[in-house]
């Protein structure tokens, strides 16, 4: 499992109660998520996630309370023609798996990036994922599987 760094971001606007959570007197909640970043990179094979800096994008997952997510990493593969392949794990406090987040429309939980060409490309990875949004409350960390 990779060292991850947990944030909760609430952004708070005045007038809406979509999501229905308690709120200070007099503000209302618009939007809410949870990111999660890893900040070491990650190995499989001959392709590397990276883990942030200057020219990369550490990889993140942002969800929210919808049971929408969103993925953003930067990978590269040393020989080309390669394929990252990775699981999404949403854990509770304890650390015990609550699901897997999914890819939009299936019931498939592998995600996959090709790789075609070899460093020095880099790929920038957006995906989407959605994960049962009774499960929000609960995720309070997250791992990733992969392979290459």
């Amino acid at each position: 499992m990779k060292s991850i760094r947990r944030s909760t971001v609430m952004v708070v606007t005045v007038g809406a109660l979509a999501l229905g959570l308690a709120l200070p007197a007099g503000t209302a909640n618009a939007s809410a998520y949870k990111t999660f970043t890893w900040k070491k990179g990650s190995t499989a094979g001959d392709c590397t996630m990276y883990s942030g800096g200057a020219d990369w994008t550490a990889p993140t997952w942002t969800l929210y309370p919808d049971g929408t997510a969103r993925f953003d990493a930067t990978l590269t593969s040393l020989s080309g023609d390669d394929a990252w392949l990775m699981w999404a794990h949403l854990k509770d406090g304890n650390g015990a798996l609550l699901a897997d987040i999914r890819i939009p429309g299936s019931t498939s939980t592998k995600f996959v990036k090709n790789l075609p060409l070899a460093w020095p490309r880099k790929y920038r990875w957006l995906a989407e994922g959605r994960f049962d949004p009774s499960l929000y409350p609960l995720i309070k960390r997250m791992s990733l599987s992969k392979h290459c």
